[in-house]
């Protein structure tokens, strides 16, 4: 069970950024943009390679800040939230480059073998995007319950404090 911490009103939404930003990641650029790139792929086929490369960018934001942060002063339930969304990010970015290796490379292999346009599409949103979008979401709740844990002013599960209250 997550410790209850008495943070200031200003420390909850310090707190709450890197969930924020995951979050805005996760739903509005890999589900939203997703869905609306891959309606017109047929036309504009790279116009997909915006979502991995504004999700590197936003993913780069959250690993360099969670490093700031825990190299600054700041309070620990600030820097416990910050290392649970760099955790979580971390772990993001290795799905996210398997799932762009996997999806390269099917590409490649249908491609050099002349496989059918439909059996390329089965494929690779079977084997490639189907677990990640499964991952995705689990990764959502776990979002949502870390800005529900920093609203209400709980420490992250893992993380210990001396400056608790029961």
């Amino acid at each position: 069970m997550s410790e209850k911490y008495n943070a200031t009103p200003d420390e909850i939404v310090r707190a709450k950024w890197p969930h924020e930003i995951f979050l805005i990641n996760l739903v509005f650029n890999h589900i939203l943009v997703f869905a609306s790139t891959f309606g017109v792929f047929s036309t504009f086929p790279l116009m997909v390679l915006i979502v991995p490369f504004m999700s590197f960018g936003i993913t780069g934001y959250i690993l360099i800040k969670a490093r700031m942060i825990e190299a600054s002063n700041d309070t620990v339930f600030v820097k416990a939230h910050w290392v649970l969304a760099h955790k979580r990010n971390s772990h993001f970015m290795w799905l996210l480059c398997i799932t762009c290796g996997v999806m390269a490379g099917g590409f490649w292999l249908s491609s050099a073998m002349g496989w059918s346009k439909i059996a390329t599409i089965a494929l690779l949103g079977g084997v490639g995007l189907l677990p990640f979008m499964v991952s995705l979401l689990i990764l959502i709740v776990l979002g949502n319950d870390a800005v529900h844990q920093a609203k209400s002013s709980k420490m992250p599960k893992g993380a210990t404090t001396s400056s608790t209250t029961a």
